[in-house]
């Protein structure tokens, strides 16, 4: 996992990060699709997202005639 994979994979979300973020959300999500350097929900607390999140934004469909 590598800060340009992980600026790829988040534009191509339509939520790209900071550039100062790309570092510590990869090791993150290695971590993540490892299954290991779980954090517990005490350890997260106070910590912000990386993005915004807008379920209306999420969830927006579109009907294709």
């Amino acid at each position: 996992m590598n800060t340009d994979l992980v600026a790829a994979l988040a534009a191509e979300l339509g939520a790209p990060l900071a550039p100062e973020r790309l570092a510590e959300v990869a090791v993150q999500l290695q971590g993540q699709l490892a299954g290991h350097r779980s954090l517990p929900a005490e350890e997260l607390e106070g910590v912000e997202p990386a993005i915004a999140f807008d379920p209306a934004a999420a969830f927006e469909h579109t009907r294709e005639e």
